[in-house]
């Protein structure tokens, strides 16, 4: 007997990833005329960028744009690479999610393997035209491959190869593109090789375009070093990611997989990771009991319920929901662990500012204490907190817990808990490391990912990440000529996943920075990851809402827009978070990947501090210089009358009174 489902399930049928994107291209960036233009350039510059950096070589890259038609342009990329070995060039720009950089712990521009696939496929379904790949790795053999991609199969079909004998080393992209265009507007080719020479100051790129050949120097000599593969780091590990390293490990014990496939896991951290499992079994062991109030407070290094218990002192100020919430964390330890932090984070914050402000202030601000913690954690920092008090206040909420051993200690004490107890419970979780990887559980994940974030580690290393340099940025804000001009580069962190990355920034004030608007010049924010511009989607990005969120008017703007100021930030990580393939937005805010959009604006509030001091020093010396052309103007007439009473004569007086203001 047939089904309805029967007729649904006769169209099922599987796609490709490149039919997906046949179909989405606007996902791949190439939405616009203009903005296609700049994609295609963006992804055949940046795969350039990174084979010369990786090969060690200083790279010189020649952009060529010719005009065919209206919306019809030929388009070729050559640079001095490596070059890629002609067997890997269907694969390289005709097969999608594939490359050598997605499943690597290293920095680059390229992550996901689509950008080159992407030109190849835009090339195609807008002219029906192959890419035309010339390569030689410098064996005196010189290819020149035709490819098209088979779409259906997501693979590439190579149409014609040539070969000729020849010395040269690189390769050389070349394409007939239709539905772009090309113009010197902020959001086409031009500027975004003008933002990338000032984020690769050691490239040398020439750009000629249907008006004119244009040369973007370099001003840096010395090759950066090459980023190494690294190794996870522990914090911000998810159970997901622990499973999924324990599926393909070659370690036999989950004790020596942790420590074989994770940075800074010695086997002293391993050793105190145990403790940790330790406490928080014991704590899972007296859920639900009579006793369970007795244990978190054991546990707990603060008294919680001080702040929103029943008697809470903050009771009055915050949301009668946040009383609840609080209740049912309490209720949930070890699992909401993280949320009590963040909540006892807030409280501190309120403490510092009801202690601080006077009561006027505070009934002005009282409604903010009502917010979520992470809105409210937001608005202290942008208007009352600098980086430092922000650093000890979250050193304190860290502690929030006793050590493993005063806890254990406590409870034997107690009598809560017995030796014989204690020691059943080390012993299973010694079976526990003992377990073959493949055989670990979501449980077993979850609480050593867990206990994982309790513990101090020692940051990430930095040879996986490659940063600009804060000298180099500073070269590079020169070009604008500035009054004043400083760059920070952030210590390596982590964010979820246990991903490193780091950010540095750089403000110029004053001269040509900032760009010109219609009344004068107002502030620039150039947005960069791994050292790449980005253009587009500027509003849903979170380096610009990072940027945004800073109260610049405490560090002596008199406006946060119309200011001769360039905002420079780059993102730097093995793993950028973009918002989509397009890579031209990054996901990051105070709820989303937040450690990031925290370090962004912990920089440029310490860069901004510096730039206050010279604005204010500007300003004291122009009030300084007023009073004195003030002065000056009536020193004639005070010259004048000193003369008539003291008979000396006037042009001495005068002379006199000139050199004291001096």
């Amino acid at each position: 007997m047939a089904t309805e489902s029967d007729g649904i399930f006769d169209e099922f049928k599987e796609h490709s990833i490149s039919e997906f994107f046949r179909k989405n291209r606007h996902m791949l960036g190439y939405s616009g005329k203009l903005r296609s233009m700049t994609t295609i350039i963006h992804e055949l510059i940046t795969n350039s960028l990174d084979a010369c950096e990786e090969a060690e070589i200083l790279p010189d890259i020649d952009i060529t744009i010719k005009k065919l038609g209206s919306d019809h342009y030929h388009i070729s990329v050559e640079d001095n690479g490596p070059g890629i070995p002609p067997e890997f060039v269907p694969k390289v720009f005709g097969k999608m999610l594939a490359g050598s950089k997605m499943h690597r712990l290293v920095q680059s521009r390229g992550q996901q393997g689509i950008g080159a696939a992407g030109v190849l496929l835009f090339a195609q379904i807008t002219t029906g035209k192959p890419l035309r790949i010339t390569t030689s790795t410098g064996d005196g053999k010189i290819h020149t491959l035709d490819i098209k991609m088979s779409v259906e199969k997501n693979e590439g079909d190579v149409v014609n190869h040539e070969i000729r004998d020849g010395v040269w080393r690189g390769i050389k992209v070349e394409g007939e593109f239709k539905e772009i265009t090309y113009s010197r507007r902020e959001q086409g080719p031009f500027e975004y090789l003008r933002r990338i020479s000032l984020s690769t100051p050691h490239a040398k790129i020439v750009l000629t375009d249907p008006e004119e050949t244009i040369t973007f120097d370099r001003t840096v000599e010395i090759i950066p070093d090459r980023p190494e593969e690294m190794k996870p780091h522990p914090y911000g590990l998810t159970p997901d990611e622990l499973l999924y390293t324990s599926r393909r490990t070659e370690f036999t014990k989950i004790s020596s997989m942790l420590t074989g496939e994770l940075s800074r896991m010695t086997s002293k951290r391993l050793k105190e990771l145990q403790d940790y499992m330790l406490r928080d079994k014991l704590l899972e062991n007296y859920r639900g009991s009579t006793f369970w109030d007795i244990v978190v407070n054991c546990y707990l290094n603060v008294n919680i319920n001080q702040y929103v218990g029943k008697d809470g002192k903050y009771n009055k100020y915050v949301d009668k929901n946040e009383i609840s919430d609080i209740e049912e964390i309490i209720n949930t330890l070890p699992d909401s662990l993280p949320d009590l932090k963040i909540h006892y984070l807030k409280y501190i914050i309120m403490d510092y500012l009801i202690g601080k402000l006077d009561e006027e202030t505070i009934k002005e601000i009282k409604k903010h204490f009502k917010k979520k913690p992470e809105n409210f954690i937001e608005f202290a920092e942008k208007n009352y907190l600098n980086a430092s008090l922000m650093d000890e206040f979250k050193k304190k909420s860290r502690d929030i817990t006793k050590s493993p051993s005063e806890f254990v200690n406590t409870l034997i004490d107690m009598a809560m808990v017995s030796n014989e107890e204690k020691d059943r419970f080390k012993n299973e979780i010694k079976n526990v490391m003992k377990m073959n990887p493949s055989k670990m559980d979501w449980k077993n994940a979850e609480l050593i990912v867990r206990v994982i974030q309790d513990m101090d580690f020692m940051a990430p290393s930095t040879i996986g990440l490659r940063p600009i340099g804060d000298e180099n940025i500073k070269k590079s804000l020169s070009t604008l000529n500035p009054e004043f001009a400083t760059t920070l580069t952030r210590k390596p962190k982590t964010y979820k996943g246990g991903v490193p990355f780091a950010v540095e920034v750089g403000l110029a004030y004053g001269g040509d920075a900032g760009k010109m608007g219609d009344t004068g010049r107002k502030m620039e924010i150039m947005r960069f990851s791994n050292h790449v511009p980005l253009l587009f989607d500027t509003s849903g990005c979170g380096l610009t809402n990072g940027v945004k969120s800073v109260n610049w008017r405490r560090y002596g703007l008199r406006s946060e827009e119309d200011v001769p100021l360039t905002v420079f930030v780059n993102l730097i990580s093995t793993h950028i978070p973009y918002t989509s393939a397009g890579k031209q937005a990054i996901a990051c805010s105070a709820e989303e990947n937040e450690e990031i959009f925290n370090e962004i604006r912990q920089a440029l509030m310490i860069c901004a501090r510096g730039m206050e001091k010279h604005i204010s020093k500007i300003r004291k010396e122009k009030e300084e210089e007023q009073k004195r052309k003030y002065v000056m103007k009536y020193a004639v007439i005070f010259a004048e009358g000193l003369a008539s009473i003291t008979g000396k004569p006037k042009e001495d007086i005068e002379e006199r009174i000139i050199e004291l203001l001096r």
